[in-house]
């Protein structure tokens, strides 16, 4: 069995200075991208890679408004993910499975407009979203209102999968296809549960290292920004771990794409406008 894919499309973009996310960086504008990944397995069916920014909700409460007023995201269209899939004839309801990489807004925001699907994610993530208060929750950028009321009762578990040994010294990951086509990888530090997505049978392995850095250049010349940029990392000492995890991946010839980097790649689909 073969993966098809994966591609990326780009559901908002969030306007940030170099400085704040590159080490000596400039005060340029950079308008990051919140990317959502794609592809078709035969097990997994139309699958994605967490679900982007949704459409604004009509009702975001306290918590929600003051983070999207500090953020200030551009969300692309009024249908992010089926205007994001339409260059590959699909729609949102041909999405059959979700992988989230965590439960952060930018993340997981789409959920609402994929009812019904079949969602993989990490248990530990999951757990610590239960355990926390609304309050502990929205300072870790977790928004119930975000979060489906049948989620719960659709979420399967990284773990439930076998373990087997990712290229270029990633370290043991979940098999979570079962042929060895996608392999989630244990990438700790940003949030609770923060994994990413190998793509271990292309001719280039590939990594989508999800959020473990906002910049490739802030991961291929350790350049990871500080103060304040560290405040949002879960644990500092676990996401330099993986910062390093996954720059030697690239050393050793491994081909990394990230959410937010706003250097166009070239598994991105065609990027809509805003409408």
């Amino acid at each position: 069995m073969t993966i098809e894919g994966p591609s990326f499309f780009t559901t908002s973009l969030l306007p940030v200075r170099e400085r704040l996310v590159l080490r000596g960086g400039s005060r340029t504008i950079l308008p990051l991208q919140v990317r959502v990944g794609y592809f078709w397995h035969p097990a997994l069916g139309h699958t994605l890679i967490d679900t982007g920014y949704g459409v604004p909700l009509q009702r975001p409460g306290l918590y929600l408004t003051l983070y999207n007023a500090l953020l200030r995201p551009t969300v692309l269209s009024a249908e992010p993910i089926s205007h994001g899939l339409a260059p590959l004839g699909l729609r949102k309801d041909d999405i059959r499975t979700v992988i989230l990489t965590h439960f952060h807004a930018d993340h997981i925001g789409g959920l609402a407009a994929l009812p019904g699907t079949r969602i993989l994610t990490s248990r530990q993530a999951w757990d610590a979203v239960k355990r926390r208060s609304r309050t502990g929750n929205a300072l870790a950028g977790v928004f119930d209102r975000l979060l489906p009321e049948d989620l719960e009762s659709r979420l399967e578990y990284f773990d439930a999968a076998a373990l087997v040994q990712s290229p270029l010294g990633l370290g043991p990951s979940w098999d979570i296809a079962g042929d060895g086509s996608l392999l989630v990888v244990d990438l700790p530090g940003h949030h609770d549960g923060h994994v990413g997505l190998c793509f271990p049978k292309r001719a280039q392995p590939l990594l989508y290292a999800t959020d473990v850095q906002w910049l490739l250049r802030a991961v291929l010349e350790d350049r990871a920004p500080g103060f304040p940029a560290s405040l949002t990392q879960h644990d500092p000492k676990a996401s330099a771990q993986s910062l390093a995890k996954v720059r030697a991946f690239a050393a050793r010839g491994g081909e990394v794409v990230l959410c937010h980097d706003p250097a166009p790649h070239p598994l991105d689909l065609p990027a809509g406008t805003p409408t």
